[in-house]
């Protein structure tokens, strides 16, 4: 049990943060965002950071319509870390899509402008 609290610590000091994202183009309209979140998070935590990491780079791109078009969920038993990854496709307005598609500025809330601007979440905590 301490030789897990000890990895676990180190862990956590390895990301400076409780939560890490990164995001990768695909194409075009098309974007991956890989989240790894301290065992605190959960799966539910490193989730929301990765989902509000998707609406905040849409927006940055100049888009508000999106869609999940992959999702990926891992847990290292041994450190706790729970990763999330995400796949999003920017939707066009016009597109037959469209209507069925997220809209990025609602998933952020009334405060998107601040939200974009601070950048990705780097803790679970935040809503």
């Amino acid at each position: 049990m301490r030789l897990r609290t000890i990895a676990t610590a180190g862990m956590l000091s390895i990301l400076g943060a409780c939560a890490q994202t990164d995001v990768q183009p695909m194409s075009q309209d098309t974007f991956k965002v890989s989240t790894r979140a301290a065992p605190a998070c959960g799966a539910s935590g490193a989730r929301n950071v990765a989902f509000r990491a998707a609406a905040i780079e849409v927006v940055r791109q100049g888009g508000d319509a999106f869609i999940i078009v992959d999702d990926n969920t891992g847990y290292d038993g041994w450190s706790g870390v729970n990763d999330q990854g995400l796949v999003v496709r920017m939707i066009a307005p016009g597109s037959s899509e469209y209507s069925n598609a997220l809209s990025a500025r609602n998933v952020l809330g009334a405060n998107w402008q601040e939200l974009v601007t601070e950048g990705v979440p780097v803790t679970c905590t935040n809503g």
